[in-house]
């Protein structure tokens, strides 16, 4: 587990995706709509955040459908995010 005092900038971490071996997303929180803790605020009025809770906020860098040529998830595929001093995570895709 990661706080927040652990990062030089809290407000600004690169975030990373890769769709098998290859990357298709390379962003940083601070290019996001809304802040991380503007998101955690609002989402907070409306249910109770445990320790360990993941908020799935879309994307700062880029999406399938706008891609050449555009990039669909599909089974047998695995998403991967890394989050610079968070972690990795990895998802088979299934149907």
């Amino acid at each position: 587990m990661s706080t927040v005092d652990e990062f030089d900038d809290p407000d600004d971490i690169e975030v990373v995706g890769w769709v098998d071996d290859l990357e298709v997303q390379r962003g940083r929180t601070s290019d996001l709509i809304f802040s991380v803790p503007e998101l955690v605020s609002w989402l907070s009025r409306y249910v109770t955040l445990e320790p360990g809770d993941l908020v799935f906020t879309g994307t700062p860098a880029g999406c399938g459908v706008r891609r050449t040529p555009r990039l669909y998830l599909e089974p047998g595929m695995t998403l991967t995010t890394q989050v610079a001093g968070v972690g990795t995570m990895r998802n088979p895709i299934s149907r």
